[in-house]
């Protein structure tokens, strides 16, 4: 079974930067149990579940940047083909 690689550097524990976190009992207690069940240690699990959380999001961010520029040029596009359609339907009734 591959081993799962963070998408972040790996850097030697003398170059990571200590936090302090407040967190929910509840969400401690579950995030242990899993972290017991993967075998991980803490720091490797929240730095994985951190990055998780970062793609999601960004995920989220350009989803919604595409929904709204779609929303956007959609009625343009919209008015340009029905424009097209219009000339397809014209006939010439001068001749040159």
């Amino acid at each position: 079974m591959a081993r799962f690689k963070p998408d972040f550097e790996e850097v030697p524990p003398s170059k990571m930067i200590p936090v302090s976190l407040k967190l929910n009992p509840t969400v401690l207690d579950n995030m242990e149990a899993v972290r017991e069940r993967l075998k991980i240690n803490r720091n490797n699990y929240i730095n994985l579940a951190i990055d998780a959380f970062n793609h999601y999001q960004r995920y989220k961010m350009v989803k919604d940047q595409i929904a709204f520029e779609n929303f956007e040029t959609t009625p343009y596009y919209r008015f340009i083909i029905k424009e097209l359609e219009e000339l397809n339907t014209i006939t010439l009734t001068q001749e040159f």
